[in-house]
């Protein structure tokens, strides 16, 4: 295997190659190390020629027609990050290069982060932090906390976090509800015990609601005032996915009167504007976009796909987190 590892090398590039991974990575061939903060296109093009495997990660140079040109020897595309959208395009499956990522790693990682905000929402568990610390306040006999279990849930989505999210939960005893495009396999509903509906039910009659939809152009504001018109009171909504699928404006109209509860990850626009009213709002949990992979995981999937990689360029393995073109062509756009 020769591949040309084209990643910014800062304090990020560190958590993905570790300088564990940079020897596991350069005992497995010939790695070119290209960084891109500092690199030209001529410089890709050049040293992408003789390359059969092609490793990125978030701001990567894309895999464009042009760059495929200087690339008659490219077989595969190994992505660090999750969705492949913004280092793909047409030609690179025309080609017949196999796209790798790590999708699934970030997806079950993304699951445990939106049920933690669950959990920390359902038990205030930043007000009692808080209280407690800064406040010197023992628990109070109208202290009021509340539980996930027995509770229901609803996902909106149930892609490769949606999947990884309604495992999770299914020990927890809800009465789970999920919403998708497609018909959901009847497998699935048994193993984890959920039933699928349409948004609307979810939205007017669930206690928990969870976005897991990708972002693009058919589900920009999908979570639109209408939906969030039906919630229940007192009712709490959690997005690990994208800011953009909930219309922003119309969410925080809602908060502000006090109409549900959220648990947030992410926002329309990021990082936010610190004047943005939300962050004075006592029944909105924010986190700065942190559901995703952590940091730990990322040296773990970087080994992992870097074995996968070496595995098919020399031994002719199937990949096994292989995205599709049809797959790619639905993932969010960053």
């Amino acid at each position: 295997m020769k591949a040309l590892v084209a990643i910014r090398k800062d304090k990020t590039f560190d958590t993905f190659f570790n300088q564990e991974n940079i020897k596991f990575a350069e005992s497995l061939g010939e790695i070119v190390w290209l960084d891109t903060a500092v690199a030209t296109q001529d410089e890709l093009k050049e040293k992408i020629k003789d390359c059969d495997t092609y490793v990125t990660c978030w701001g990567s140079p894309a895999l464009t027609p042009e760059i495929l040109e200087c690339a008659p020897k490219l077989k595969l595309l190994t992505h660090l990050g999750s969705t492949v959208a913004p280092v793909v395009c047409d030609e690179v499956y025309e080609r017949g290069i196999k796209v790798i990522s790590g999708f699934d790693y970030f997806s079950k990682s993304t699951a445990e982060g939106a049920v933690a905000y669950m959990l920390a929402a359902m038990r205030n568990i930043p007000f009692y932090n808080d209280r407690l610390k800064e406040k010197r306040i023992w628990r109070e006999t109208d202290d009021y906390t509340d539980s996930v279990i027995y509770k229901k849930v609803g996902l909106v989505g149930y892609g490769g976090v949606g999947k990884y999210v309604a495992k999770m939960l299914s020990t927890f005893d809800v009465d789970m509800k999920v919403s998708a495009r497609r018909e959901l396999p009847e497998q699935d509903k048994q193993l984890y015990g959920f039933t699928q509906c349409s948004m609307e039910e979810i939205f007017s009659t669930c206690d928990i609601i969870s976005i897991h939809l990708a972002y693009n152009n058919s589900t920009h504001h999908m979570i639109n005032d209408e939906l969030l018109s039906k919630i229940k009171p007192g009712a709490l909504l959690v997005n690990t996915a994208r800011g953009a699928v909930i219309d922003e404006a119309a969410m925080i109209k809602h908060l502000k009167a006090g109409d549900f509860n959220a648990a947030l990850d992410v926002y329309e626009q990021e990082p936010i504007n610190m004047d943005n009213p939300m962050l004075s709002l006592p029944n909105v949990l924010m986190l700065p976009h942190q559901a995703g992979v952590t940091v730990n995981l990322r040296a773990v999937l970087t080994h992992d796909l870097m074995q996968e990689s070496v595995d098919f360029i020399d031994s002719g393995i199937l990949v096994k987190n292989e995205i599709m073109a049809s797959k790619a062509v639905n993932m969010s756009k960053f």
